[in-house]
């Protein structure tokens, strides 16, 4: 690939990116995404599977397992979610950045 391409390529990601961060934020001020997803599973259900893990019953019945499987669903959801705010933040380049603070 020629340096042309390459650009073409990464501009095309960034697009994807950039796409992807602005459908975030949109569903992140939503109510109903906030109940589901942030209050709902980030939140209580991974309190909820946390306060499980110490449970006699969840030792003897051999579930702690499942339980940090599904913790770790939770973490790789928002580590997702964090990569999508990374890579589709569009630094904020003005004019006055080229020139010499004093």
């Amino acid at each position: 690939m020629n340096n042309l391409e390459d650009d073409r390529l990464a501009e095309i990601e960034n697009e994807y990116w950039v796409g992807l961060n602005k459908d975030l934020s949109e569903l992140e001020k939503d109510p109903r995404f906030q109940r589901l997803i942030t209050i709902g599973y980030f939140n209580d259900f991974a309190i909820n599977q946390v306060s499980l893990l110490a449970q006699d019953s969840t030792i003897r019945e051999g579930k702690r397992g499942l339980i940090q499987e599904q913790l770790i669903a939770v973490s790789h959801l928002q580590d997702h979610f964090i990569t999508i705010k990374n890579l589709g933040t569009v630094p904020d380049i003005g004019e006055d950045d080229d020139e010499p603070e004093d």
